[in-house]
């Protein structure tokens, strides 16, 4: 899967994330997001879309097992993403999570809470 095809994948994922607290919140939510990262270091970070696809994205043959992915928070113009990197042994993406089928390595959770700013 080239990096192209996997960007793809990451915003379809924040999408259906997108959805899902809408769902929650009875309304729209901004699609400008910064995405909370969890994994692959001793601290979470804060990054732009494409810097978390940098840092998840590791290569046409390799990729993390499970990804986690949720809105958090939502302000005026920015939805917060957690988004977590699991402690599965990178494999193929045969073997990521896949659920529903086509959702590749991507994990929809559904936030206890979703904050607001007001």
């Amino acid at each position: 899967m080239t990096k192209e095809e996997f960007k793809s994948l990451f915003e379809r994922a924040l999408d259906i994330a997108a959805k899902s607290a809408e769902e929650k919140l009875g309304r729209p939510i901004p699609r400008a997001f910064e995405i909370e990262m969890h994994g692959g270091a001793s601290q979470p970070r804060t990054m732009n879309k494409n810097q978390a696809l940098d840092s998840i994205y590791m290569g046409p043959e390799r990729f993390y097992r499970v990804i986690d992915i949720s809105i958090i928070r939502v302000g005026k113009d920015i939805s917060t993403v957690f988004v977590c990197i699991s402690g599965h042994t990178p494999g193929t993406f045969s073997e990521t999570w896949n659920q529903p089928p086509g959702s590749g390595p991507f994990k929809q959770l559904a936030a206890e809470e979703v904050k607001v700013d007001t």
